[in-house]
């Protein structure tokens, strides 16, 4: 069931991942997983939303994710975990932190982006977000409030990975104030930022520039640096 917006070749992409962030991630290797195996499951939650209305809104469209799926969704939180594993290895506590929230940020960021799009659908009035006129439902690049408001959900539900491992992350950056109330604030609007990115390259989409894939590896990318910076800024 947790893989169930999979097909089988998205499914073994996903499992050597998943091995690939446990290697990477060292001793934050599970927690790594875990917030991916978050995502999978809220991300399957809300694509069956309304399942019967969108299937008449959009026609009989493959349910399952594939192999680009996985890459799209998956690259920027590996390239955090990459980056997480050089740190580890050379002793960068500090820096080891800011991949963490890095890493989270990205998931949260590609989160929002699920939520924003399965959930403002239901919205009657979505608006390009450079023009502000009126569109199709589904169109890539149109917004919602209901869907703004959903891709905050998304990023804070994931950002709430993050209290299982505070104490951790408290140690490791060697901080004499707490860290939670900022890191989990970095990694929502982090991931807000991205999803917002992902809806301004939509616009360019719909002019044939780029496609989804490169907009949610870029949503991912931008929402992980977002939540990377603002940490440092606001610790």
């Amino acid at each position: 069931m947790l893989f169930l917006t999979l097909d089988k070749r998205g499914l073994a992409l996903a499992i050597l991942m998943g091995a690939a962030f446990l290697l990477l991630g060292i001793g934050f290797g599970p927690f790594f997983v875990l917030t991916m195996l978050i995502f999978l499951v809220l991300s399957a939650v809300v694509t069956h939303i309304g399942h019967d209305y969108k299937k008449k809104l959009f026609g009989k469209e493959s349910e399952r994710r594939g192999v680009w799926n996985v890459l799209a969704n998956g690259i920027a939180p590996l390239l955090a975990a990459a980056a997480f594993f050089f740190a580890a290895t050379n002793g960068l506590g500090r820096l080891e932190v800011l991949c963490v929230i890095g890493f989270v940020a990205s998931v949260a960021a590609i989160a929002a982006d699920k939520f924003e799009s399965e959930i403002g659908i239901f919205e009657d009035d979505p608006r390009m977000i450079f023009t502000f006129k009126k569109s199709k439902k589904g169109t890539s690049g149109a917004m919602t409030i209901p869907g703004l408001l959903s891709g905050v959900l998304g990023a804070m539900l994931i950002a709430l990975t993050l209290i299982l491992v505070m104490h951790q992350l408290q140690a490791l950056y060697a901080a004499s104030t707490p860290l939670t109330t900022s890191a989990l604030l970095s990694v929502v609007i982090g991931g807000f930022v991205g999803s917002v990115v992902d809806s301004m390259l939509g616009y360019f989409e719909e002019k044939g520039v780029g496609n989804k894939y490169t907009t949610n590896l870029v949503c991912g990318i931008c929402g992980g640096l977002a939540g990377m910076l603002l940490f440092l800024l606001i610790v």
